[in-house]
């Protein structure tokens, strides 16, 4: 496959609201994607299938001063468990080193085996613990990953 990785943009909303449909079951509403994709303090990524076009995963995360919290990230079922999560979290990680941010956090479900081995794999730490944290009930492990802007 001959991918990229791309700042995404309003343009982008029906395929970001198409694989959080397929990916997360649709996790966040048609606003609340509208506010991501147009919101400078966000920072939106799309792997894009070159040869299609085809928006294959995404990530979003908002900016805070020199922190950065995660806060969607997925890869179409049909195209998991290939590294495009990793390619996907690494670009992100890359981005904000030259934002100089120096935590990434994010939420991921306690029962979520395999997002959490996968998390961890790339440095993530559980600093803390939310009940009922999403619609399901399910609870939420906090993760952060210190960056180090030396690197």
């Amino acid at each position: 496959m001959n991918l990229t990785i791309k700042q995404l943009g309003i343009m982008h909303l029906n395929d970001c609201l198409d694989l959080d449909e397929q990916s997360l079951n649709g996790l966040w509403s048609k606003s609340q994607w509208e506010k991501e994709l147009t919101d400078p303090k966000r920072i939106c990524l799309g792997i894009i299938e070159l040869e299609t076009k085809k928006l294959l995963g995404l990530s979003s995360a908002w900016l805070v001063i020199d922190e950065l919290q995660i806060t969607f990230i997925a890869v179409h079922p049909l195209h998991q468990r290939i590294g495009l999560g990793k390619f996907l979290l690494t670009d992100l990680i890359n981005r904000s080193k030259s934002l100089k941010v120096k935590h990434i956090h994010l939420e991921v479900k306690d029962n979520n085996q395999s997002a959490k081995a996968f998390y961890k794999s790339m440095g993530f730490k559980k600093i803390g613990f939310r009940s009922n944290f999403y619609k399901d009930g399910s609870n939420a492990l906090i993760l952060n990953k210190e960056i180090n802007n030396n690197s």
